[in-house]
């Protein structure tokens, strides 16, 4: 009877036991799971690189296009200060050839005779037009015209013309009737400091019996005198009693 009453108990102990080591040990155990602290997942080294690129590029494009306006603005400068160098110059020039009397004098001189009419007159001075005159006026038909009469700076220039002439044709010489003549030629001067130089162009006629295409030519007269000797000689001009 006594062992009829331990072998429950003892199967209850055994269970007992087993339930606390299956605590300890759960083999399928629905015990929850202690919570998982959550780790940063590290950014993709090669989209980082690809951002730390973008932005270097973005930088040195910055620096580059910086770089660029600060060489034009010192281009401009440098622009700026050469152009204020040539301005100061000119004017000194100018200004010291007006108080020198450097001065320069071109008159036209018609001198080829009723058998021609001139039609078209050009005169350059230093590559510069100073006198044009590209159809038939009065003015071409007079014996002189200056073309030119100014204040120069002192030192070597270049005169330069260009003339048309056509023939009149009348009697014997009617086949010259309509038929262009054209003059191109160029004369160097140097004009001093303090003087004033005049130069006479004088288109003339070698006559009929020079051959045609080259019976017009062109003759440079040059003078020279002390700008202080043209004052004096147009002061006496104007006041001959005194």
């Amino acid at each position: 009877m006594r062992s009829c009453v331990l072998i429950p108990l003892y199967l209850f102990v055994l269970t007992f036991f087993m339930f606390l080591s299956g605590e300890e040990q759960p083999a399928g155990s629905d015990e929850k799971p202690s919570p998982v602290k959550e780790e940063s997942v590290p950014e993709d080294s090669g989209s980082k690189e690809n951002k730390d690129n973008k932005e270097m590029d973005s930088e040195q494009d910055y620096n580059l296009k910086l770089r660029n306006l600060e060489e034009k603005i010192n281009s401009l400068k440098d622009k700026i200060f050469r152009s204020k160098q040539r301005l100061s110059i000119l004017q000194e020039t100018v200004l010291s050839g007006s108080i020198a009397g450097a001065r320069l004098t071109i008159t036209h001189k018609n001198q080829v005779g009723k058998a021609f009419k001139l039609v078209s007159a050009i005169y350059y001075l230093d590559e510069a037009p100073v006198y044009k005159k590209l159809e038939e006026s009065t003015e071409l038909d007079s014996g002189e015209i200056v073309v030119f009469d100014g204040s120069v700076v002192p030192g070597p220039h270049h005169i330069s013309v260009f003339l048309v002439y056509q023939g009149r044709g009348f009697g014997f010489f009617s086949y010259m009737k309509g038929y262009s003549f054209k003059m191109k030629t160029g004369h160097s001067v140097n004009v001093e400091e303090g003087n004033l130089m005049e130069v006479t162009v004088s288109p003339q006629d070698k006559g009929s019996s020079a051959n045609i295409d080259n019976r017009l030519y062109i003759s440079f007269d040059v003078s020279r005198k002390m700008f202080e000797d043209k004052i004096r000689s147009e002061q006496g001009t104007e006041n001959p009693e005194q």
